[in-house]
């Protein structure tokens, strides 16, 4: 039987084709994506869309698959404006990161839902009307939530509760594939509606930022349909006549807080009814039936997503976005009230300043939009120190964020004035005042100044939390102009306020002090000589150790002979050492080591000869588990008797000859201690090369003598190559030794 080979010219054509047939699909959600990550993987994505850079997103504290999804959003090109190099304006989207991952809850939420099902048939032919009062009255009964079947959900965590949102979501979108256009308003008002329940008042934010979302992927759809429209038409009158019926439904809606949602997300549609669309004039009149909102907490978020929409569309219009600032100001009473009267905020047990937190995102919002490119920023300033204290804290909390740092060191003192008044959210008005100042540096008259008035309400903050944030952004500051007396007493504070069993608690926080702390002093020698320094670096063990040796080795390159410094030096690297056991990396051990040689290197105590070799002795007991300390050890040895020699111009004294044999023992004692066959030859080699030298000559002897006998012991462990290489050396300097003895 034969076969014949067929060729088929086609085949590439024909695979081409077929894979056209495979169509990829986006994905949602992952399988293994974190459960505890508020919002779904489409609001990360979404989120990425806007910015401009990935690098201005923190994504440390993201679970992997969301950090890969947000590095996935390469369309940044639908931003409403366009950033520049000097330009400080923070993306929403970078915002509603942080807002995500700071607003979380334990509490448990309800929510209800609707479910809806597009009428078709005879019935649906009947609603053909004429009369525009029929018209109205029709689109208010297509808009009815009441016509769906209602369910409700109690006891949902916030997973669960994030869970049922997403669900509305993708209802949403299969509604609007399924071109059911009411069916998706309809749910669109339901997600609006939801903003309306404040009674988890510390989740609202993320909340806020979620429906937002979903709100925004709905103006999207409709403006991306009108869009298709206009282009398969070909005409503008049909695509003009839909955008009118979009926001005659939009109209419709009864509920305020929809109504104004659900305008302001399709409000760029508007453009398809006119060609430039005054959408100023438009956002002025929602900003003013905002004033309808009953809750302030609502009021002042829906001003925020007002300013979010205007940046987006009309980002020069000042006008708005002062009217929005000056409506914060006449909310003050409003606010207030709401806060000591309300049932929910009573049962919940809310505090001032949880109440306060979750205004500060809108309120930064919505004053970033205003001084944008540094716009308003003196009349802004007065305005807030003129108004009453409860509301002058939240205010001077999102000004010292919104604000450009170099302004806020500009008026240094104005600020510091205000903030001494204040008595709501303290500790986090003082700490975004030191970061401004940590950026932009005040006047070299008014450091003094600030530190004398800012230090003791540092002290006086009752929360140990926002104590020690205060103190990791004040630390660098300190650090950078004042002396180590005043340095000394702010570390003797903190260990007043911290002791060894709150450690673990506060760990990170103190371990950021400490690592501001050297990277910011010019001369750690004068922070390891101090007490309350070495308390605090001991208290964190090895986390705190390795930056201080690190900084001290990349700091200080010259020779050290402090007795005091050497000795807290050598007591925090026997710290550091007495970490390594059995379990530890090799790759960490390799670190520590090289950590520890550096210090032992920068270690000299000059013509001390015999001070530096107690200083070696000494570490040789300290260091017996990292290997790598103790070959640099012999190493440090053998220089410090070739040192010798070339000081006494090789013509030895019983004292020095005497000295140079506890060099020599010195590395005869230690090589053996180590693993390594090979470095053990060489080390032997190196200390019987400095014995010949200076006429120790039974001393090296023994030293070759005993690398002999450990080569021919471990012939089979030792490679050819290594082998032949120490055999060459040896022969050479027994040849060596040999043309001496006989000279």
């Amino acid at each position: 039987m034969s076969y014949q080979w067929e060729t088929d010219l086609n085949v590439h054509q024909r695979k081409a084709r077929s894979k056209n047939l495979l169509r990829r699909e986006l994905t949602l959600k992952h399988p293994l994506e974190s459960a505890t990550t508020a919002g779904s993987l489409l609001a990360v994505k979404k989120a990425a869309k806007n910015i401009l850079s990935t690098d201005e997103i923190n994504l440390t504290d993201l679970d992997p698959l969301t950090r890969m999804a947000v590095a996935d959003g390469n369309d940044f090109s639908n931003s409403g404006y366009i950033r520049s190099s000097k330009d400080t304006f923070e993306p929403w989207c970078v915002k509603k990161m942080t807002i995500l991952n700071k607003f979380t809850t334990q509490e448990k939420m309800s929510i209800t839902t609707s479910v809806y099902s597009e009428r078709t048939g005879p019935m649906a032919a009947t609603n053909e009307v004429r009369g525009v009062s029929e018209k109205v009255l029709h689109r208010l009964e297509q808009l009815d939530l009441d016509t769906g079947s209602r369910q409700f959900f109690g006891g949902l965590t916030q997973e669960e509760y994030t869970m049922k949102i997403n669900q509305l979501d993708q209802e949403l979108a299969q509604a609007w594939q399924a071109d059911m256009r009411v069916n998706a308003l309809k749910i669109g008002i339901q997600c609006c509606k939801l903003l309306n329940d404040t009674s988890v008042i510390y989740f609202y934010p993320s909340k806020f930022v979620i429906i937002t979302d979903i709100l925004d992927r709905f103006g999207n759809m409709v403006y991306n349909r009108l869009r298709g429209k206009q282009r398969e038409e070909m005409s503008d009158e049909i695509s003009k006549e839909m955008c009118k019926n979009w926001f005659f439904k939009v109209g419709s809606i009864r509920e305020l807080l929809p109504r104004i949602l659900i305008e302001l997300a399709i409000l760029k549609s508007s453009s398809f009814i006119t060609p430039s669309p005054d959408y100023g004039r438009v956002l002025s009149r929602l900003l003013s039936s905002m004033w309808g909102l009953g809750c302030p907490v609502v009021s002042i978020y829906m001003r925020c997503y007002l300013c979010r929409i205007g940046m987006d569309l009309v980002p020069e219009h000042k006008e708005l976005y002062m009217q929005c600032f000056q409506d914060l100001l006449l909310l003050h009473d409003q606010v207030l009230d709401n806060f000591r009267n309300s049932p929910v905020l009573v049962v919940h047990k809310v505090s001032m300043e949880t109440y306060v937190s979750v205004l500060i995102p809108a309120v930064d919002w919505i004053l970033q939009c205003l001084v944008h490119r540094g716009e308003h920023l003196h009349y802004t300033l007065q305005l807030i120190s003129s108004i009453p204290m409860f509301w002058k804290s939240v205010l001077m909390s999102s000004l010292l964020t919104s604000f450009p740092p170099a302004f806020i060191a500009e008026e240094c003192l104005q600020i510091l004035e205000i903030i001494l008044t204040l008595e709501t959210n303290v500790g986090g008005i003082i700490k975004n005042f030191g970061m401004c100042l940590i950026i932009a540096e005040p006047q070299y008259s008014h450091i003094k100044e600030i530190w004398r008035a800012i230090w003791p309400q540092i002290r006086r903050i009752f929360s140990r939390e926002e104590y020690l944030s205060c103190c990791q952004v004040w630390v660098e500051f300190m650090v950078k102009h004042f002396e180590i007396d005043t340095v000394n007493e702010f570390l003797e504070d903190i260990l007043v306020h911290v002791s060894y069993r709150d450690v673990e608690q506060f760990h990170g926080k103190l371990f950021n002090i400490i690592e501001k702390l050297l990277n910011s002093s010019n001369d750690i020698t004068l922070l390891l000589t101090s007490d309350p320094c070495v308390k605090l670096v001991s208290m964190l063990s090895t986390d705190g150790i390795k930056p201080v040796l690190l900084a001290f080795n990349s700091k200080h390159t010259e020779a050290q002979a402090d007795a005091l410094l050497v000795n807290t030096l050598m007591h925090l690297a026997s710290t550091l050492h007495d970490s390594v056991d059995a379990l530890t990396p090799v790759d960490e051990v390799k670190q520590i080591g090289s950590l520890i040689n550096g210090f032992i290197l920068r270690v000299d105590f000059g013509r001390d000869f015999e001070k530096q070799l107690q200083f070696y002795d000494e570490a040789r007991g300290c260091f017996t588990n990292v290997e790598n300390v103790l070959i640099q050890l012999v190493h440090c040895v053998c220089r410090l008797g070739m040192s010798v020699k070339q000081v006494v111009g090789g013509h030895h004294t019983k004292r020095t000859k005497g000295f140079l044999s506890a060099c020599i023992a010195y590395g005869f004692i230690t090589i053996p201690s180590l693993e390594s066959i090979q470095i053990q030859l060489q080390l032997y080699l190196l200390v019987g090369q400095v014995a010949y030298a200076n006429q120790c000559l039974s001393q090296g002897d023994a030293c070759l003598k005993a690398a002999i006998t450990l080569m021919s012991e471990n012939m089979v462990e030792i490679g050819e190559a290594d082998r032949n290489e120490f055999v060459s050396n040896l022969v050479s300097e027994i040849n060596v030794i040999f043309s001496i003895t006989m000279n």
